[in-house]
């Protein structure tokens, strides 16, 4: 097999485990831990609180790591970080060296996606990066779909949380001979500019953008759509820990709830394939708009449902609505400010996203005060409601970017006639 492919199938199949076993399946085994260890939900959702932030925190290692030792060392450091976490999670008797576990999946997941794959993948195919990418994210969101069913499947049949934790410890191990075996670097790096600006679309780049970075910040347009992110993945953040445990409440165990989170991957999973050729006939500004507020009323419908079938309804179309939501908002960077530059906004919007992680820590605080998750499901659908009024009333296109020191020309910014997002 070609090593171009090679690298793209490893570099797929590593963040489809990692997304597999963390952010999507973690809710479905602190259900199962919680009961076991007796913890509080305050303990359980400021371990999935720690599991963000480090993988937030952790953003910036892997370009000095690719730097310093190579995209292949960096990747297999990350796998087995991520199973030392696994390791440790199997071994648990208290809560703090749980901490530790999530912390540690947290970094691994950093350094094994997406950024080192994003780079492997732009300069390993730079005619076909585009769809190359596009195979890439939509593999990664195929770990969101099958996690949890993975954790049932374990759990299910063998009653031990403890056994999953070290079967993905396993896993791990073997992830890291892979990624030894297979990643090879087609361009060494040299700087962590060039990982950073790997994503931009290989050798084809589009001419420089009439805005500067630090003026595209400040504006208002950039900080409405980093508002909406941040709303967005605030709340996604936080039905992902919850869900499990609140659709079990209604009865029969954990086994609804993990096809519901599964469904609600799988929407949107689905929703991200499609908007992007919505996103090229529709206004994204208004598919951002719909998108966030179908997650407002799925996730306030689920305040009031009393049934796990009717529950998994409602995530699958809070699922809906993200896909729609997330995408749109990239788009609108892309359109609004240039492609030039549309990688460094969003890695700042991205970051401004990592307060998403107190979403988790609140809810269980919330579920251990009121013994419910309903008054958490019913603050996320009023910041949704919030957003969607701040981005349709106020969100527009900037007029022009400020005009730079020796530009004699107007700087307008010209619109794209087409579009393609993958």
């Amino acid at each position: 097999m070609p090593r171009n492919l090679l690298v793209l199938i490893s570099a797929s199949l590593g963040f489809f485990f990692v997304t597999a076993t963390t952010f999507t399946s973690l809710g479905y085994v602190l259900y199962t831990m919680v009961a076991d260890l007796g913890w509080s939900q305050t303990a359980a959702g400021m371990s999935f609180s720690l599991l963000g932030l480090a993988c937030g925190l952790a953003s910036p290692l892997p370009p000095r790591l690719m730097k310093w030792f190579g995209t292949r060392a960096t990747m297999v450091i990350g796998a087995l970080v991520l199973g030392s976490g696994f390791l440790f999670a199997g071994l648990v008797q208290g809560i703090g060296l749980f901490f530790v576990a999530t912390t540690l999946m947290g970094i691994g997941f950093s350094l094994i996606a997406p950024s080192p794959a994003v780079y492997l993948i732009a300069t390993w195919f730079p005619d076909s990066s585009a769809r190359s990418m596009g195979f890439y994210f939509m593999t990664g969101a195929l770990g969101g779909v099958v996690g949890p069913l993975i954790v049932s499947t374990i759990v299910g049949l063998s009653g031990s949380w403890r056994l999953h934790w070290l079967c993905m410890a396993g896993a791990s191990l073997a992830l890291a001979v892979l990624f030894m075996v297979t990643i090879r670097d087609a361009v060494r790096v040299e700087s962590m500019e060039q990982v950073k600006q790997a994503g931009a679309g290989g050798k084809d780049l589009v001419a420089p953008s009439a805005w500067s970075v630090s003026a595209a910040l400040t504006s208002r347009t950039f900080l409405l759509i980093a508002f909406a992110m941040l709303v967005v993945q605030t709340v996604v953040t936080t039905i992902h820990s919850v869900l499990v445990t609140h659709i079990a409440s209604f009865g029969g165990g954990s086994a609804p709830g993990a096809l519901a989170m599964s469904l609600l991957a799988l929407t949107g999973t689905l929703a991200k394939g499609v908007s992007g050729t919505f996103a090229e006939k529709v206004s994204p500004r208004l598919l951002l708009v719909g998108g966030i507020a179908v997650q407002c009323v799925a996730v306030g419908l689920l305040c009031v449902t009393t049934t796990a079938g009717w529950a998994a309804v409602w995530a699958m179309l809070f699922g809906l609505g993200w896909g729609f939501s997330w995408l749109s908002a990239h788009v609108l960077l892309l359109r609004y400010f240039g492609a030039a530059i549309a990688g460094e906004l969003v890695a700042m919007a991205t970051m401004a996203t990592t307060f998403a992680v107190l979403g988790p820590l609140a809810a269980g605080w919330v579920a251990d005060d009121t013994g419910s998750f309903v008054p958490v499901f019913a603050a996320s659908a009023g910041l949704l409601a919030l957003a969607v009024g701040t981005s349709l009333l106020f969100l527009r296109p900037p007029a022009s970017a400020p005009r730079r020191k020796g530009d004699a020309a107007s700087s307008e910014l010209p619109e794209p006639s087409t579009l393609t997002v993958t």
